[in-house]
């Protein structure tokens, strides 16, 4: 079912859509005549039978809010539309906004243009699923996308935005994606993995924040073996790798990549929490040591608390594109190449209504004047309480179903004039990505 498209074109802010790249490569990747559809992965597991889940099930999206007639019909393709002769699957459409969950599953198809495991073809490329709609014909289409060039692909137009005016789409707790370490349970799983696709992958999908949360073992006979990305207690992968990948995405490309270490939730500090200095020195001499070539030092960058920091242009002129941001003051006041602490803006609930009460606020009152960074990171997803976790109520795959599909309205309406990073929980779920490059483009515009 896998099919790798050598598509190197994208959605521009136009009716019918545009394409980019070389004449004799150019193929439509997205097209709307109204209205826009997209695709997702569903983050639930579908239970089928006694022992039969159907995993990764592709989700068809669609907002014809916009349509003065609303198309009747969806269907999934494994290919660009041509007509309904070629759709795997069609449903009706009923309401001007919605979303199908379909009973085919995704599969794991390789990234493709040649990015599975290296630098690729620039621009967008489609994976295999497709989504078009319309009535007698299909009017408007889209695919399941890689954005491993977007900073790249719209540098003209994105390039004199600052970092705190850019539309960033982040994973977070973004190492929490598959254990490499002692066998899991399913409890375990249901409450700590966030994410089910790599850090390479996630770059290569377009995220551009990570979200990381670092443990220090000191069992380990290796320093470099000691740090770990953990979700609070537990331990998930180990860091070093992880960093590896970041830098050889840095490498093979032009990308702009925001690290943030959020947490420090074991062995960085002492029971009266003064920090262990020669614990974070270790990190940051491995830090230094995997990234050191791309980091953008602070204090060469950093225009001051109150400000949106350095524009996209001159990062990549320096070819400095790593803005590592630190959680600890201490730490950071004593090494000048650090960020400083990030603001995260989190509701600490499990209540989606809640959340997205809180969220509207406090995006719409930031960046805070006196706000060390120039970023900040709306932190969309819920948070499940002691008891859901004791009593295994829900999941963080059912959070994510209950908020991923608002998340991306949000993103489009309430939040579009002031939204800087939006960080979620199993990403493909929703369609943060592409909103983020298009606001991005849209905010570039108004300068």
């Amino acid at each position: 079912m896998a099919v790798s498209w050598v598509s190197v074109a994208f959605l521009a802010a136009t009716a019918l859509g545009a394409s980019i790249g070389p004449a004799a490569e150019k193929q439509i990747v997205e097209k709307s005549i109204c209205g826009k559809v997209w695709v997702t992965v569903h983050s639930l597991n579908i239970r089928l039978g006694v022992g039969q889940n159907l995993l990764d099930a592709i989700e068809l999206n669609w907002d014809f809010s916009s349509c003065a007639n609303l198309p009747n019909q969806i269907g999934l393709f494994g290919s660009r539309p041509t007509g309904w002769h070629s759709a795997l699957a069609v449903y009706q459409v009923t309401s001007a906004t919605g979303h199908i969950i379909t009973n085919i599953s995704l599969g794991e198809p390789d990234l493709p243009g040649g990015w599975q495991s290296g630098g690729g073809l620039r621009g967008p490329q489609c994976l295999w699923p497709w989504v078009g709609a319309g009535n007698e014909h299909v009017q408007t289409f889209n695919c399941l996308k890689i954005q491993p060039t977007w900073m790249e692909d719209y540098g003209e137009r994105i390039n004199k935005l600052r970092i705190g005016d850019l539309a960033i789409p982040g994973t977070h707790n973004a190492g929490a994606w598959r254990f490499d370490t002692e066998i899991s349970t399913v409890t375990r799983d249901s409450f700590v993995l966030c994410q089910d696709r790599s850090i390479w992958a996630q770059l290569v999908h377009g995220i551009r924040y990570f979200d990381f949360r670092i443990a220090y073992y000191d069992f380990y006979d290796r320093i470099e073996d000691r740090y770990w990305l953990n979700h609070n207690l537990i331990r998930v992968r180990p860091l070093l790798p992880l960093l590896r990948e970041i830098r050889a995405f840095l490498d093979v490309t032009r990308e702009v990549v925001f690290l943030d270490a959020h947490h420090f939730p074991v062995g960085f500090y002492d029971q009266n929490g003064a920090p262990i200095r020669s614990v974070h020195s270790g990190l940051l001499h491995m830090v230094q040591k995997e990234l050191g070539a791309h980091i953008a030092v602070a204090t060469q960058f950093y225009t001051g608390p109150g400000t949106k920091g350095p524009t996209l242009q001159t990062l990549k002129d320096a070819d400095k594109r790593l803005v590592f941001n630190y959680v600890d003051n201490t730490i950071v006041a004593e090494n000048n190449w650090l960020w400083p602490i990030l603001p995260h803006l989190w509701a600490n609930t499990n209540n989606p209504t809640a959340l997205f009460q809180y969220l509207d606020r406090a995006i719409s009152t930031s960046p805070q004047p006196n706000a060390r960074s120039p970023l900040f990171s709306a932190m969309a997803q819920t948070t499940p309480t002691v008891l859901d976790i004791l009593f295994v109520r829900g999941s963080l795959r059912a959070n994510a179903d209950q908020v991923n599909r608002n998340v991306t309205a949000r993103l489009a309406s309430v939040w579009r004039q002031r939204a800087n990073i939006v960080s979620t929980d199993f990403f493909l779920a929703n369609d943060v990505v592409d909103v983020s490059i298009e606001i991005s483009v849209e905010r570039s515009n108004r300068l």
